[in-house]
C-alpha cells in the first residue's frame, strides 16, 4: 500500500478541503490559505491543516502559529517567495504615511483653512475664507502656518508662511495615503 503524497496541485487541495477549485483559488488569494510551495504549482497539506486550523480555532493555544512555523521553515521571505504581501504592503504604506505626516498638529477645521489658503491665495481676510474667524486665524499664527499683513484691525489680511505651504503638501500627501 502506498503513502499518499504530500505535495498536491489545486485540484486534489481543493478535494481535500472539499470545496470548489475557485473557492480555494479565493482563499489563497485572501490568505485563508498558504500560497503554493514557491516554483511549483503544488501544496503542502501540513501547511493548507495548519492554515484551517488556525481559521477554526483550533490553533489558539499554541505559542507559534503552525503556518508561520512552516512558511519560516521552507524559507519563504515577504518579497514575493510566498510571504504575506498585504501585511508587508500595509507595513510600506504605514511608513510612507508616517514619513509624510503633518507635523503642525492643526486639527482637521484648522486644516481646510489652510488648504483653502493655499488654494486661493486672493482670499486673504477673515470673511473672504470660509470658516476662518480672528480666533482661528490667531491659532494659526501661532503654529507658525500664517503670518499676519497689516496692522490695523478693519485692514488684517493674512498669507500662509513657507512652513504653511510645506505643511499644506505634507496634509495633501497623507490624505492620499489615507485608507
Amino acid at each position: 500500500m502506498s503513502e499518499p503524497t504530500r505535495l498536491i496541485g489545486r485540484k486534489e487541495a481543493a478535494a481535500y478541503l472539499g470545496i470548489a477549485e475557485s473557492t480555494f483559488s479565493l482563499w489563497v488569494s485572501t490568505h485563508k490559505m498558504p500560497p503554493p510551495i514557491f516554483g511549483t504549482r503544488k501544496w503542502d497539506k501540513r501547511a493548507i491543516d495548519a492554515k484551517l486550523d488556525d481559521i477554526s480555532g483550533l490553533a489558539t493555544d499554541r505559542k507559534e502559529d503552525r503556518y508561520e512555523k512552516w512558511m519560516r521553515e521552507q524559507g519563504a521571505t515577504e518579497a514575493g517567495n510566498g510571504g504575506d504581501s498585504l501585511r508587508v504592503w500595509r507595513d510600506k504604506k504605514a511608513k510612507r504615511q508616517a514619513k509624510h505626516k503633518p507635523q503642525m498638529a492643526l486639527d482637521a477645521k484648522l486644516e481646510r483653512i489652510v488648504l483653502f489658503m493655499a488654494e486661493h491665495p486672493e482670499c486673504d481676510t477673515v470673511a473672504s475664507i470660509p470658516g476662518a474667524g480672528p480666533h482661528f486665524m490667531d491659532k494659526l499664527i501661532d503654529s507658525g502656518a500664517v503670518r499676519l499683513i497689516g496692522t490695523e484691525r478693519s485692514t488684517f489680511r493674512y498669507a500662509l508662511t513657507e512652513d504653511g505651504e510645506e505643511e499644506v503638501k505634507r496634509i495633501r500627501k497623507w490624505r492620499s495615503l489615507a485608507p
